[in-house]
């Protein structure tokens, strides 16, 4: 079960509303969200369900991304990918204590 980084190009306009129904597809199949970026999200998922997000109404475009190590901005890159997934693991977290019975 490999996770990799993808981006989506979502298809037709971005808007908030759109945003929120691809970001929840692609949680709903265990993946993250790394980053937002005009165009659709850079996410994390693991290979085997990769294709029933890219199946997805909203996806125009998916494909596999890598970083260069040694690139100019890849130290930003991963502490904006640390803070985003900080904060889904947070809400993740608050999600599962608020469901359990008292």
């Amino acid at each position: 079960m490999p996770v990799q980084m993808w981006f989506i190009a979502q298809k037709g306009d971005v808007t908030e509303e759109t945003t929120r129904e691809l970001t929840r597809a692609v949680r709903e199949q265990g993946g993250l969200i790394l980053m937002m970026t005009r165009t659709g999200p850079l996410v994390a998922l693991d290979d085997q369900v990769a294709p029933l997000v890219e199946r997805h109404p909203l996806v125009g475009l998916m494909g596999p991304v890598s970083l260069n190590p040694r690139g100019l901005a890849v130290d930003r890159l991963q502490h904006i990918f640390a803070e985003n997934l900080s904060k889904q693991l947070d809400l993740a977290a608050f999600d599962k204590t608020e469901a359990a019975p008292e």
